[in-house]
């Protein structure tokens, strides 16, 4: 069981390196934004290119408590970002 664990946290974290690759950037703890709530809501769901809705998917490393959620446009095909959560 141990290993399956194991294998799952690296998997994830392979897939953090790979989306830091495709994204340009490294996978970091989500930082705040500024504004109204409605503009925070609109520059988190929106795409920055072409202001589509984004897909969220989240992957949970319940044995670092850790989820990792990456955001995608459909419309670009382009990954917007890769953050990482903590699980309290």
């Amino acid at each position: 069981m141990a290993d399956t664990r194991d294998s799952a946290s690296e998997e994830m974290i392979e897939n953090e390196t790979t989306a830091a690759d495709a994204c340009g950037t490294e996978p970091a703890l989500f930082s705040p934004s500024f504004g109204t709530a409605k503009e925070v809501v609109q520059r988190y769901t929106h795409c920055v290119i072409c202001n589509g809705n984004l897909h969220f998917n989240h992957q949970t490393d319940f044995s670092r408590n850790l989820t990792q959620e990456t955001a995608k446009c459909p419309e670009c095909g382009i990954k917007v970002r890769s953050v990482i959560h903590r699980l309290q």
